[in-house]
């Protein structure tokens, strides 16, 4: 913490709350004016603004003086065609939500020693098959056997990696994921989506830990063969996928546990059913509104993410921290901190031992 406010955390949290300058200056009773000069660091903030403003911006306001940075958007988003669509200021809001939780993330693993990471950073050069060939070799490194992945939550937290549910909001926006130095890799996943998008949404932002240091124009297809090799090898699938019909793609959707669109899209870029016959069922899936909603009854069993949950249970177990304690050690509200993390702190006990940091 520093003694001096830090002007880009009042920016961070009304672009969290969803806020312009105008509405926050509305709500705080500040102008717009000393709002956009204190947002610059062109005056200081005297107590009496902060204090508005941490009231209309419902964060405490030792919040305020963080030093912490704000990073921008990471190289999964620079070819990203579907953000395109979204809001800017819905953009930043989600940017600014992904910022505070990495924050938060770094605090709690001030005291927490989590295992060595095992997700591996290659390079799609080294690998004649392209991306399909790289998920094929990160398989391998994680011991995974043939077939369906029954839980793709729990491989990436077993190997390293922290899967964070984020209500985004906005449907184009289905994860941003973050490797920062110094932290585990960060996947923050749209919580609104259904288990089959989540697990491919996931398996496409591994993709992108693994081979995308560097922006490139071609990354977000080769983010989706990856995907499409990690939860679907060819080798395992391919003779499944001969004579697809509605009901095959029905009775496939649950043993691989990805959804019948995409097990249709596999059949095709795998040659197992021609052009005509994959437009014909495409178009039985629109008539039967299956592209926007999948039936019901195939819906998959949730799969939890548990590491950041233990991490919080640790704090509230092991080190007899408080909710309330909690909230203000994180600098943010009680009501925040169970708001956004109520998916780790509810779920199906898998609690590890950690080890304190000395």
């Amino acid at each position: 913490m520093n003694d001096v406010v830090n002007a880009s955390m009042i920016t961070l949290a009304r672009e969290a709350r969803g806020l312009s300058q105008t509405r926050l200056s509305r709500l705080a009773g500040v102008s717009q004016a000393q709002i956009s000069k204190v947002e610059a660091a062109l005056v200081d903030t005297s107590p009496e603004v902060l204090a508005a403003l941490a009231k209309a911006l419902r964060m405490p306001e030792h919040f305020f003086f963080q030093t912490d940075s704000v990073l921008g958007a990471g190289t999964s988003e620079f070819f990203h065609r579907k953000r395109q669509a979204v809001p800017t200021g819905v953009l930043n809001q989600i940017h600014a939500h992904v910022n505070i939780l990495r924050i938060h993330v770094a605090r709690l693993l001030r005291a927490v020693e989590l295992p060595e990471c095992r997700i591996p950073s290659l390079e799609l050069s080294d690998f004649k098959g392209g991306a399909s060939e790289a998920a094929r070799a990160v398989r391998a490194v994680l011991n995974l056997p043939a077939g369906p992945i029954p839980n793709v939550v729990r491989v990436v937290e077993d190997a390293g990696g922290l899967v964070i549910p984020c209500a985004f909001g906005a449907y184009e926006v289905d994860a941003i994921s973050r490797w920062v130095p110094g932290l585990p890799p960060l996947f923050f996943i749209n919580s609104s989506a259904p288990v089959d998008r989540f697990r491919m949404n996931l398996a496409h932002e591994l993709a992108h830990m693994v081979l995308h240091r560097l922006p490139e124009p071609e990354m977000e297809d080769q983010a989706n063969s990856f995907a499409a090799e990690f939860l679907m090898p060819a080798t395992d699938i391919k003779t499944q996928l001969y004579g697809l019909t509605l009901a095959r793609l029905a009775a496939l959707k649950p043993y691989w546990r990805t959804s019948m669109g995409s097990l249709l899209k596999r059949g095709s870029d795998l040659k197992c059913i021609t052009t005509g016959a994959a437009r014909y069922l495409w178009i039985q899936l629109s008539k039967r509104g299956y592209r926007k909603r999948e039936p019901a009854e195939l819906d998959l069993a949730p799969e939890p993410p548990a590491l950041l949950r233990e991490i919080i249970e640790f704090y509230r177990k092991d080190l007899g921290y408080s909710l309330d304690n909690l909230a203000q050690y994180l600098a943010t509200s009680t009501e925040d901190l169970m708001s956004w993390y109520d998916l780790c702190l509810t779920g199906p006990e898998r609690i590890k031992t950690f080890r304190r940091v000395k």
